[in-house]
C-alpha cells in the first residue's frame, strides 16, 4: 500500500480523474496549506465518513509524517476501497505545494 515519494508527487501535481487524494491530517494541520484537489477527512472521522468517498477511484492517503496516512489506508482496505498511502513525511505550503521528506 505504501507509494514511492516519486509516484506520489506525479499524482498530487496531476491528479488523474480516477485518483482521489486523503489528506487524513487535523484541520488546524489543513489550515496551514492543502495540496489542490485534494479532500480532506481526518483520521479519526474516517470511520463515520466513509461513505463520503467514491468507491470507483484509488484512494492515496497523506498526513504529516505517513503515520496516520497508513491507519487511514487500513480502514479504506477493510471498507474494500482500492487504496494506498505515503510513508513519509510531509509539508504542504499555503499554495497547494508541497515538500516531501523520506523517513
Amino acid at each position: 500500500g505504501s507509494l514511492p515519494m516519486a509516484e506520489f508527487t506525479t499524482l498530487a501535481k496531476n491528479t488523474p480523474a480516477d485518483v482521489l487524494i486523503l489528506d487524513v491530517r487535523n484541520p488546524d494541520e489543513a489550515q496551514q496549506g492543502m495540496i489542490k484537489g485534494a479532500v480532506l477527512i481526518p483520521d479519526e472521522e474516517l470511520s463515520a465518513r466513509i461513505a463520503e468517498l467514491p468507491n470507483g477511484k484509488r484512494i492515496v492517503t497523506h498526513c504529516l509524517t505517513g503515520i496516520r496516512a497508513e491507519m487511514a489506508y487500513h480502514k479504506l482496505k477493510e471498507a474494500g476501497y482500492n487504496a494506498a498511502f505515503l510513508n513519509n513525511e510531509i509539508e504542504v505550503a499555503k499554495d497547494g505545494s508541497f515538500k516531501i521528506t523520506p523517513r
